[in-house]
């Protein structure tokens, strides 16, 4: 498992897409055909589910008090 992340304030200037698509050639050049992606289902993370979608990604999975009770794990699948 690997994780990315874009400082808050430096978000929203294509820092986020450019490393996801660096990960996904990475991925495809080892012959990898899926990208899954997981983030946290709190209300703050309403933009971050909203970046994964906007790059292609579609919602697979919600496992509901995953992190904690109200806290779910949201995943995202992306075929490659």
């Amino acid at each position: 498992m690997e994780l990315i992340a874009v400082r808050p304030d430096r978000q929203g200037r294509g820092r986020g897409k450019g490393l996801l698509k660096h990960v996904e050639a990475a991925l495809s050049e080892r012959g990898k055909g899926v990208l899954l992606v997981e983030t946290s289902g709190k209300p703050q993370f309403e933009g971050v589910r909203a970046f994964y979608l906007k790059c292609g990604c579609e919602r697979e999975a919600r496992i509901w008090d995953f992190h904690e009770a109200g806290d779910d794990k949201v995943a995202f699948r992306k075929a490659l």
